[in-house]
């Protein structure tokens, strides 16, 4: 297999060309010098976009206000401006056509995030004339080599690039495969074919995929019934019309799960008392959020998941409010039920299944004859199930490992990928979901465009 590239300058070959990898790219080459070289390695030309920004759904809203939508930490209000100079028939498709009512509260269609995205970069590479600096290899990274002459990054193709440093930016694990009857992925163009407008779903989970989910359907004009299982029935609490503001002055201590949990809600009542509301002291938390969760236990980490992890869901990651006066109207018409509990059994009965549900409690059970099952649980975590050649060649190879609570891969607090052996790995990095077991709190905006700029900072 041959070697290609020169080895002047520095070699930074980014995996992954959805939201974060894209966001990488951009602060990178905001610090580069002329004979650097970033590559980013992506099967799909529709980079800068992920599995978040692709819909084509208007109706998919970003669940975090435009204000805090920025790709700059250094520049806040970056992408408030890029909406409010967008031409007037833009405006509109987003549904607020003046400027002046295009603000830092405004919920926008994540499609239009996508846009602003592939546009920051389309600017460094054309306008800016750094396309010198930026390399696209639309292709599949399959393995990492390492000799004498240092790193490698070898492609489906059969091309290897020397580099001086890897970033695994490879987004949210893909979701199980689907099966008769059963849909892995919520996303996928054929979930919805050939299902009757009036037939009957079930989804499984209640977060924010599933409220998209019932969007669509809604959309397609769909008016059958939705079952919507999960174990405890909670759905994401709403945004409020217009953010407070809150700050702690004693920031809490994560060493003590309980303690911590007690703290949190009795500021919460502060808050409420107070008159700006519990969201204010949920978001007051989030400067504090990976301190808490690396101050933890593994132990007590691993009882944050069993036990709060979707209150802490429902509370963190809310809807927008008009998002979230649909699916309530759905379930005030008695077309959305929210069960709480469990599949204790699912067997197909020609086009349809029977699926048992085991009830939370001492309720019992209840049987339901759905047309298809939709799978809105999330994206999986566990990197070792994870089909993906160059994940599987790392971990075979003991370049890296999962992290002990099977969320991602395990890094240090730099984003260092941690080998088999527990020695942090300097030229081998990772950003995104993938390190949600160090960082717990690294999915959104506004913390990604730190890590990415913190990351970019070190690599240049």
């Amino acid at each position: 297999m041959a070697a290609v590239g020169d080895r002047s300058g520095r070699r930074i070959a980014i995996i992954g060309g959805g939201f974060s990898g894209s966001l990488l790219a951009l602060h990178l080459l905001r610090r580069c010098r002329p004979e650097d070289r970033i590559y980013l390695v992506e099967r799909n030309q529709n980079f800068g976009r992920g599995l978040a920004y692709t819909t084509g759904n208007p109706n998919h809203l970003l669940n975090v206000r435009a204000g805090n939508m920025s790709a700059f930490p250094d520049q806040p209000d970056h992408f408030v401006r890029w909406l409010q100079n967008l031409p007037a028939d833009q405006r509109a498709g987003i549904g607020e056509p003046n400027t002046a009512t295009l603000g830092a509260s405004t919920f926008v269609p994540r499609r239009v995030y996508g846009n602003y995205i592939q546009e920051l970069l389309g600017d460094k590479i054309w306008r800016e004339g750094q396309g010198h600096n930026f390399f696209l290899l639309t292709d599949e990274a399959v393995a990492l080599h390492r000799d004498g002459k240092g790193l490698s990054l070898e492609l489906a193709v059969g091309r290897r690039y020397p580099v001086d440093h890897v970033v695994l930016a490879v987004g949210n694990f893909p979701p199980t495969a689907s099966t008769p009857g059963y849909f892995g992925d919520p996303w996928s163009s054929t979930c919805f074919e050939g299902l009757a407008p009036d037939a009957p779903v079930l989804m499984l989970g209640t977060g924010l995929t599933f409220i998209d989910t019932v969007l669509s359907l809604q959309d397609r004009g769909h008016t059958g019934k939705i079952y919507a299982l999960s174990r405890r029935g909670l759905l994401p609490r709403v945004h409020a019309a217009v953010p407070a503001p809150w700050q702690y002055e004693l920031p809490p201590s994560g060493r003590n799960l309980v303690k911590l949990l007690r703290e949190v809600r009795g500021i919460a009542r502060i808050a409420e008392s107070a008159g700006v509301g519990w969201r204010a002291a949920i978001d007051g938390l989030r400067p504090h959020t990976q301190r808490l969760w690396q101050e933890m236990s593994l132990p007590e980490r691993a009882r944050f998941l069993r036990h709060l992890r979707p209150w802490w869901d429902a509370h963190r990651h809310r809807a927008a409010p008009r998002v979230m006066a649909r699916i309530e109207q759905a379930i005030g018409s008695g077309q959305v039920e929210l069960l709480k509990g469990r599949i204790g059994d699912m067997a197909r009965l020609d086009d349809t299944s029977l699926v048992t549900i085991n009830l939370r409690g001492d309720n019992g059970r209840r049987e339901v004859i759905v047309d298809r099952v939709i799978d809105c649980s999330g994206p999986r975590s566990d990197a070792t199930r994870l089909d993906q050649k160059l994940i599987q060649h790392l971990l075979a190879s003991g370049q890296v490992r999962p992290d002990p609570l099977r969320l991602g891969l395990d890094v240090d607090r730099h984003g260092n990928v941690i080998d088999a052996e527990g020695n942090a790995t300097p030229d081998l990095h990772a950003i995104g979901p993938i390190t949600k077991g160090t960082f717990w709190e690294i999915i959104a905006v506004p913390d990604l465009r730190i890590a990415c700029a913190a990351l970019a900072e070190r690599l240049l």
